[in-house]
């Protein structure tokens, strides 16, 4: 698309609109009082083609309202006819609303069409074969000023070609540093890398800080250690040591001659269990066999009785289902009856609209239709009734069968209940254990493990004393230790040597600190002198307006911005009065038109803040169309659209 005409707009329940029709010329302007549709108009156009109101506000409500209610019975559409390079066509969005089933949610859906013919969003948006949000800024004076300044300065500097920071830092000797940095990583990235380097080393400062003074301390407790008086102490405790262990090695020697007395004790108790164990071994056999037969038995009865639980509740269900086929059966065999009873309804072949007799080939065709019916209902009942009667007959065996088992289930568990009192009978008879003790091999075997005993406890006492022994042995060598720690302490060599590693560390630290710094000054360098490269540049594309693009704070520091001005006087704020921001925002639009080779409509609001001789320049000016919103003099209520 190079050029495109605004002819007609069409609206269907659009905002203040049920239906209106507006047909647009070469030069457009559009007046009323305020409140009467101006700025509904240009945010038809807005919302058709771009989905957002005059204000660039995203995919606002459009829906019209009466009384504050939404009118949801009927769609809110927007129809565009436009002159398309030389081509007419007609652009609609359609926006249907539907509502959750319970009434308490709804959701709008946008369908699109050219020409009559339904695209999707996407291939609507294709269609003009332009970059939608290219054709936004240059139809709408406050899209491009809607970006955010970064992403303006980037369009901006996209207007002057390729020019790369590397070719703007190897123009400049002070920047040359930057050169080899940017052949590897972006601006972007050498930013976020040193600014993350300076902080962490800023906040690593205080840290090294911090050991630095502690290692200084360490070093200065430890000179103040008196090393001679440690030297005794160590000295006394390595005799105390010696001297315990040679009373732990007499100890072992008198504690061995007890331990060969006393061997052997625990084998001669394992051969009196052995006899008590071959003297019960029978009658503990007999005993676990009349146990495990009385499990097994007590195990039948757990299931005899459930499976008798089980019959009964089968019995009772069988019971209730024979009551309840019976019920079913009477039903059918009174259906049956009061269809069999039925008779042909003659006042039938009486038209019940003219009070006229049917023929009678229609009285004979009724008669025969109600007898086949009837037959038909007989056979459906009768099939009906064999069937419950077929489950009638199956449910009353299954009860005989139950009825018969359950005596049988009762009786087997009498019989093993009979039994288990046999069993346990017969296990109450027999002894809990056979006394062997009174055996003369008993009697010796015990003899011997008393003076075994008495040769342990003696023993006993030995190891008492050697374990007293080998406390103060241990006790004494913790000491040892911990005067050789105080020795070592008092050697400063290593810390001293930590503490060099620690100051080197920091000087190391607020050097790469530097290095960071003056790595993010020399980008703030290269982005002074790319804004100072591009700007003549940038503003060559432009007539009326100045970019600013970048300033100096009041404390002399360097600032990247991006401010449209006339007349040294920023758009962005008072500085600039209505009328030239009016006209800046008009040049802007036009010189994008004129970048990227779009001629299209141009929507200007609050022209009446123009006189009329920046109305007339604007106008020569403007070379595509544009439409003019206007408050009008006066007290006019109708809003009023005329070719000027």
């Amino acid at each position: 698309m190079k050029r495109a005409v605004l002819k007609k707009v069409t609206l269907e329940n659009f905002m203040c609109y049920a239906h209106a029709e507006f047909d647009f010329y070469a030069i457009t302007k559009i007046m009323a009082k305020n409140g009467k549709g101006k700025s509904t108009i240009a945010t038809a156009y807005l919302w058709c083609l771009f989905n957002c109101d005059y204000e660039l506000k995203d995919n606002p409500v459009v829906r019209r309202e009466v009384d504050g209610v939404p009118v949801d019975d009927m769609d809110t559409s927007v129809e565009l006819t436009l002159d398309i390079d030389g081509k007419e066509i007609t652009m609609k969005k359609v926006q249907k609303r539907t509502y959750s089933k319970d009434g308490s949610s709804y959701k709008d859906d946008n369908k699109y069409f050219v020409n009559d013919v339904p695209k999707t969003l996407k291939d609507f948006n294709a269609y003009l074969d332009v970059d939608m949000n290219v054709f936004k800024m240059c139809s709408n004076v406050n899209a491009f000023l809607n970006q955010k300044p970064a992403e303006m300065r980037e369009y901006l500097f996209g207007l002057v070609g390729d020019v790369t920071d590397i070719d703007i830092a190897s123009q400049k000797a002070e920047l040359a540093e930057l050169v080899p940095l940017l052949n590897k990583y972006t601006v972007e990235e050498l930013s976020a890398m040193n600014k993350a380097a300076k902080t962490k080393i800023t906040k690593d400062l205080p840290i090294l800080d911090g050991q630095i003074k502690e290692k200084e301390r360490d070093i200065q407790l430890k000179q103040a250690i008196e090393v001679s008086d440690l030297e005794l102490q160590k000295n006394s405790l390595k005799e105390q040591i010696a001297d315990c262990v040679a009373k732990q090695t007499d100890n072992d020697k008198l504690m061995a001659e007890y331990d060969n007395a006393s061997a052997n004790i625990l084998s001669l108790k394992f051969e009196l269990d052995d006899i008590r164990r071959k003297a019960n071994e029978d009658n503990i056999k007999a005993r676990r066999d009349i146990e495990n037969r009385i499990s097994d038995k007590q195990f039948l009865v757990r299931q005899t009785e459930k499976t008798i639980t089980d019959t009964e509740k089968n019995i009772e269900y069988q019971q209730n289902a024979i009551d309840s086929i019976n019920k079913n059966l009477q039903n059918i065999r009174d259906k049956w009856k009061a269809e069999n009873e039925r008779k042909f309804d003659e006042t039938s072949l009486i038209c019940s609209y003219c009070g006229q007799e049917y023929p009678e080939d229609k009285k004979e065709q009724l008669r025969a239709d109600f007898d086949s019916h009837k037959a038909e209902e007989l056979k459906i009942i009768t099939s009906n009734g064999n069937l419950f009667k077929d489950k009638l007959d199956k449910n009353k065996k299954i009860l005989e069968d139950l009825q018969k088992e359950l005596p049988q289930h009762k009786e087997s568990l009498e019989m093993l209940n009979t039994a288990i009192a046999d069993l346990e009978k017969q296990l109450s008879e027999l002894p809990q254990e056979i006394d062997a003790s009174a055996t003369e091999e008993y009697k010796a075997l015990e003899k011997q493990i008393a003076e075994k005993e008495e040769a342990m406890h003696k023993a006993n006492d030995i190891s008492a004393v050697k374990a007293e022994l080998k406390a103060q042995e241990t006790a004494l060598r913790q000491q040892l230790a911990e005067c050789e720690s105080q020795i070592a302490k008092s050697d400063t060599a290593a810390d001293e040597q930590r503490l060099e590693e620690l100051k080197q560390t920091r000087i190391d630290s607020e050097q790469n600190k530097s290095n960071a710094e003056k790595i993010l000054d020399l980008l703030d360098e290269l982005d002074k002198a790319k804004n100072e490269a591009l700007t003549e540049a940038v503003n060559s594309h432009f007539g009326l307006v100045k970019w600013q693009l970048f300033t100096y704070t009041k404390s002399g520091g360097y600032k990247t911005v991006c401010i449209p001005t006339i007349d040294n006087k920023s758009l962005l704020d008072c500085t600039s009065n209505k009328a030239k921001k009016i006209m800046g925002k008009i040049d802007i639009c036009l010189s994008i038109q004129k970048i990227c080779n779009i001629n299209c409509p141009l929507i200007v609001d609050d022209i009446e803040s123009l006189d009329s001789e920046n109305v007339s320049n604007i106008i020569k000016k403007i070379k595509s169309q544009v439409i003019m919103l206007a408050v009008s003099d006066g007290d006019m209520e109708i809003l009023e659209i005329k070719n000027d």
